[in-house]
């Protein structure tokens, strides 16, 4: 079997779709599943990353593109496709809201292609609230279409599904919960190589739908609490957003507590799992939390917002606090969980064991199978 999987976006920087996309195609390559992945071209250094980073067994078609940020084009990925989609037994659309993805779905659906498409998180009500006249109208135009067409749908959590039943899409036997899987290696956790002072983490995206901005001020009650504690802020935006970012720290008076290292990889990104205490994430929406995943699977217990959609999971296996988007529960969860060390401890021992028997790439890789052959 081979599946074309189609993305608006495969650079590092992407964050959570691309390192999902990784995982899918891994998962997948267990079951002898061939991935052919569609996408605009990117660096070197992406280029060099991704292709490492997936099963030898997968194929990278890069495009020239025009435009920036959501509107993208790629007329030659659309006149491919129309010509090579049928040589593949599904076609998998990975996002909404951009012309790459909402095109592509329409050329795939239009030719009769078996088609699953993964709106990663923008069918939520968070999505719909921001620009919402031009949203409301590019979806009624191009991906709900599309939606209604495609042969399935692909969620990553079920509380993603039910969400989404809001656009009335009609999704009886036609829709799949499939959660990315966790790739890495599970390592024995040290407590010795955690920092002597207590770190939180931030890694993600520096976008106001992660709540940066609340977890700074919550931060402020904190460092009252905790003066010899740090909030490491790892990931990079928009240049005027991280801007405000920096001159809120200052207002706030909390320059001597937070550090923004940028966009980290590699060897500073393993370290900074390793040695820090615990992980934050309070966003507004998250369709699933590759990055808290991740830092489960590192032994970091987990203060996420109640919008962060592997809140169940966390909550089933006592990983960490899941809490409001308010800076007062913020700020009161990061308080206590840095109050109780045998709290951390407990929760770094267990959680990397329990990722990696509930999100396994044998398990990821059956379930997609299934949902493959169930349209093909």
């Amino acid at each position: 079997m081979t599946v074309l999987h189609v993305m608006p976006n495969v650079s590092r920087a992407f964050g959570g779709p691309t390192e999902s996309l990784i995982g899918y195609v891994s998962a997948a390559s267990t079951q002898g599943i061939t991935a052919h992945i569609a996408a605009p071209g990117v660096g070197n250094e992406d280029r060099e990353w991704l292709v490492n980073a997936l099963p030898p067994s997968a194929t990278l078609h890069e495009f020239t593109s025009l435009g920036r940020h959501a509107w993208v084009v790629a007329p030659g990925l659309w006149t491919w496709l129309v010509i090579n989609g049928h040589r593949f037994d599904a076609v998998h659309v990975h996002g909404l809201f951009n012309p790459i993805s909402s095109i592509s779905a329409r050329i795939a659906a239009a030719r009769d292609m078996p088609l699953v498409m993964r709106p990663f998180g923008t069918l939520s009500k968070y999505t719909f609230s921001r620009r919402s006249k031009l949203k409301n109208l590019y979806f009624r135009l191009l991906d709900r279409p599309a939606l209604l067409q495609a042969n399935t749908i692909h969620f990553t959590t079920e509380a993603e599904r039910e969400e989404a039943k809001r656009h009335n899409l009609s999704m009886t036997g036609r829709s799949h919960v499939i959660p990315p899987p966790w790739r890495g290696d599970i390592e024995e956790i040290d407590q010795d190589d955690k920092t002597k002072h207590p770190t939180v983490l931030f890694m993600s995206r520096l976008h106001p739908k992660k709540n940066v901005l609340g977890l700074l001020e919550a931060w402020q009650n904190v460092s009252q609490e905790h003066p010899r504690a740090e909030l490491i802020i790892a990931g990079s935006g928009e240049d005027e957003y991280v801007d405000m970012l920096h001159a809120r720290v200052r207002d706030l008076g909390i320059e001597h507590s937070v550090s923004f290292p940028g966009f980290v990889t590699g060897e500073d990104k393993a370290r900074l799992l390793k040695t820090s205490w615990l992980f934050v994430l309070p966003s507004h929406q998250e369709n699933f939390g590759v990055a808290v995943l991740e830092a489960l699977a590192a032994g970091l217990p987990v203060v996420i917002s109640d919008a962060v959609q592997l809140d169940a999971f966390v909550t089933a296996n006592d990983l960490g606090k899941v809490v409001p988007r308010e800076t007062p529960a913020i700020s009161s969860a990061l308080t206590t969980a840095l109050d109780d060390p045998k709290w951390l401890s407990d929760r770094a021992k267990r959680a990397p064991t329990i990722v990696a028997d509930q999100f396994s790439l044998e398990q990821i890789g059956k379930q997609l199978k299934a949902m493959y052959e169930a349209i093909s």
